[in-house]
């Protein structure tokens, strides 16, 4: 028979009908339960359209004088009303409105929308994106037509209507396709070994602190705060760098998360120096005009040549096209040299050499594939030093995975759980443990 299930503002009656799981979602309980009397008195051999139309509820109903408004001409009505969405969220969101939304609902009637053709929206995004992308196209959709249901346009939300799961995997703690990469402490000093000193306060105040990129370099002056009273130092993680139009700006942190985050002593002192003798809103991190530091500049000028020459070692180099000759010249072709294309390479050689200078040496981007001792084998990114810092957490028996959330920035524990669960194996495996002893703490009182 039918059960009833509450889920945040809603209730929800399940069932299954010919071996299929079948459900209503209502905005009331007292909706939910005429919905099970119904389902309990066909035993259950009832579809779900089928109660919505024993309930008097037909999404198609021309007859409300609402039935009119399209979902275009709601979001146009909806969006701009909402207050807490910064404006590159605003952005984003008629961006994701224009892409794939609209051309599928927006000269549709609110009313006519059905779970059916959510559905089948749902299952064309999955053959073209990954599901985290499609959630965020699912959230927004659910939003608006929740928005819908609470301004009385609509009787209920179609999304409760599909059985789609969203991903819970948080916003940028995931990068796309990209696996987490988890540095030892020896392999990143190995890495680090590899940049400028000048860049060295910023590697390490994100792997002490776990701060995404648009929040470290956010941080200014007025954001360090001085041990006292038997605390240590601490750093106000407060804002971040966001993007509308085409501009940055500062607003708030992901999940509007403020956190006081403790530092080492030794971090305090290399982070004050930075900023000493500055104004309070002096950035701790400024490129060389003194503006703040840009990711991809950062990523392709920084990152990538240090971490390409901590992945070389010195007695294994990639191997290379081409050798030394005394008193080569000539041609690449003269000696085997050919273009991308396979057709012969008509360049001039490195004198003393059998290639050109284009075909000389190691392809770019070509790293050792020995095990030595001293090369990093891992291809981590910047925002693999956060993942570095909560695997070092979580490593500590001392740190439980509340604190290591709170220290992260994430709104909920589950966050933490999706991104970092291979990283607790040891806290599940003592589950056996911990019972056994509470068995025996009982026997043996």
């Amino acid at each position: 028979m039918a059960s009833i299930e509450r889920r945040g503002d809603s209730w929800r009656v399940v069932w299954r009908y010919d071996g299929r799981k079948q459900y209503t979602t209502w905005p009331a309980e007292t909706y939910a339960k005429e919905a099970k009397s119904i389902v309990d008195g066909h035993r259950g051999r009832i579809t779900a359209e089928r109660v919505y139309s024993d309930m008097g509820i037909d999404m198609g109903d021309t007859d409300s004088p609402d039935h009119g408004i399209t979902l275009r001409e709601w979001c146009a009505e909806w969006l701009p009303s909402k207050t807490r969405i910064t404006p590159g969220t605003r952005e984003r969101y008629e961006q994701q409105l224009r892409d794939r939304i609209h051309p599928a609902f927006g000269d549709t009637p609110l009313t006519q929308i059905t779970p059916v053709m959510v559905g089948r929206w749902l299952n064309e995004l999955r053959d073209v994106m990954g599901p985290k992308t499609v959630t965020r196209y699912y959230s927004l959709l659910h939003t608006a037509l929740g928005a819908a249901v609470r301004h009385g346009h609509i009787p209920l939300n179609p999304c409760h209507g599909t059985d789609f799961v969203r991903d819970q995997v948080a916003d940028d703690d995931d990068t796309g396709g990209h696996r987490a990469v988890y540095l030892t402490p020896r392999q990143f000093e190995i890495l680090r070994a590899q940049f400028a000193d000048r860049w060295h306060p910023l590697l390490d105040c994100i792997v002490e602190t776990g701060t995404r990129w648009s929040e470290v370099t956010a941080l200014a002056a007025q954001h360090l705060v001085p041990a006292a009273g038997g605390s240590g130092p601490r750093i106000r993680v407060w804002r971040a760098w966001k993007e509308a139009n085409g501009r940055r700006y500062l607003g708030t942190t992901k999940g509007r998360a403020k956190r006081v985050l403790p530092i080492g002593s030794d971090l305090y002192v290399t982070l004050a120096e930075l900023v000493d003798g500055k104004p309070p809103e002096a950035l701790l991190f400024r490129d060389d005009d003194g503006q703040a530091l840009d990711y991809d500049h950062m990523y392709d000028r920084v990152w990538k040549p240090a971490l390409l020459r901590a992945r070389r070692c010195a007695a294994h180099p990639p191997l290379g096209e081409g050798e030394q000759l005394d008193g080569a010249r000539g041609r690449c072709r003269d000696y085997g040299g050919t273009t991308w294309t396979g057709q012969p390479c008509g360049a001039r050689v490195v004198t003393g050499t059998t290639r050109c200078a284009a075909h000389y040496g190691p392809p770019p981007g070509a790293v050792s594939d020995c095990d030595c001792p001293g090369v990093l084998q891992a291809a981590p990114s910047w925002h693999d030093l956060r993942h570095t810092y909560a695997a070092w957490l979580f490593s500590d028996p001392r740190m439980t995975p509340l604190a290591v959330s709170r220290l992260l920035g994430h709104q909920q524990l589950a966050t933490t759980s999706e991104i970092y669960g291979d990283l607790m194996p040891q806290a599940i495996d003592a589950a056996v443990d911990a019972v056994a002893d509470a068995r025996r703490a009982g026997r043996e009182g």
